[in-house]
């Protein structure tokens, strides 16, 4: 009789335990997913709204079962931390410059290579050619997944002189935003400073800086109008274009079931033919307008221009890449061919 009473209560206590699973385990789905969205750049700023876009409708796509927390500005981690972040699963998407992690992948450096780009929706075309799906298999093989290209004009902005050919770079204290970039403005007789664009303003106050590179976006986001007196616009030419894409850990996306995965690739797809460019072709007038009202000097480059810094770009950062970086001079030439 005792051990029928006893087996009777262990299998009252195995159907409680079996029942608070169920219930466990129901409430874990019912919980949405929420993955941590960082990057450098203001609330507010394109590249911001570019991922709550996005995340807005992974959001509705999936009923809810992903939602997404937004740190702008870096408030949960500094700009070049983000890429161990995502490969060690600590941070899930970022909006990120690629040429950021070239210090770890020097090849990412092909993304902010000087006169390798020639418009913003010539770059956006990367991703259906071979120098795109190189890039993209390089980040998978360092733990990140790309999701959405993201491609950005920059100019030349200075408090000191207008900055026109490689002659002009000589003397300044420059932030050249990119490693080709520092190597080719230092071979034109420029002091370098290494720092992302959110620490700019700042830099420029105090004078650690008097010239910088940046994208369009970056120039009117961080109010540089208020600390900079001259600026060489991006409007017809630009010798600078950057890869800022959006992406993902690569923990992260393997965490997502296939049909999430089809979401998220469906929606990067979107992007690429309904938002992206659309929103990026006009942040060149926007910064016009805000140096304008300002009071800045504005240049526009002309093809002479141009020219001038293709020469020189092609004697020092082109060959500097194709010496120095494992497999450079292939992923020059792929990009060069996806410019025809």
């Amino acid at each position: 009789m005792k051990s029928r009473t006893t087996n009777q209560c262990v299998l009252v206590i195995l159907a409680c335990l079996a029942y608070t699973l169920l219930v466990w385990g129901r409430q874990a789905e019912a919980r949405p997913m929420v993955l941590k969205v960082s990057h450098q750049f203001a609330a507010g700023d394109v590249r911001d709204l570019m991922g709550r876009v996005f995340g807005d409708m992974i959001t509705k796509k999936t009923n809810g079962e992903i939602k997404f927390r937004y740190y702008p500005a870096s408030s949960l981690f500094k700009a070049k931390e983000q890429w161990d972040a995502m490969r060690n699963g600590a941070l899930d998407v970022s909006i990120f410059p690629l040429d950021y992690a070239s210090g770890k992948v020097p090849q990412f450096s092909i993304t902010l290579m000087p006169c390798s780009v020639s418009n913003i929706k010539q770059g956006l075309s990367w991703r259906n050619k071979p120098i795109g799906k190189r890039v993209e298999a390089l980040m998978e093989r360092n733990g990140v997944k790309n999701l959405v290209w993201a491609w950005f004009d920059g100019g030349i902005g200075s408090s000191i002189r207008q900055i026109k050919v490689p002659v002009d770079v000589k003397g300044t204290k420059m932030r050249a935003a990119g490693k080709k970039f520092e190597y080719m403005m230092q071979q034109a007789g420029a002091s370098i400073t290494s720092m992302p664009s959110s620490e700019t303003y700042h830099a420029l106050s105090t004078g650690v800086l008097n010239t910088m590179l940046t994208s369009s976006a970056s120039f009117v986001s961080f109010r540089l109008y208020e600390v900079l007196k001259y600026i060489n616009v991006p409007k017809d030419y630009s010798i600078w274009y950057m890869s800022e894409n959006l992406c993902m850990s690569m923990k992260t996306w393997d965490r997502l079931t296939p049909e999430q995965r089809k979401v998220f690739l469906k929606t990067a797809e979107w992007m690429h033919e309904n938002w992206i460019y659309q929103n990026f072709k006009i942040l060149v007038d926007k910064l016009i307008e805000a140096y304008s009202k300002a009071g800045v000097d504005i240049h526009y480059m002309n093809e002479a221009e141009f020219n001038t810094w293709l020469a020189f770009a092609k004697k020092t950062a082109w060959k500097e890449y194709a010496e120095t970086v494992p497999g450079g001079q292939e992923l020059l030439n792929l990009a060069l061919e996806a410019m025809k």
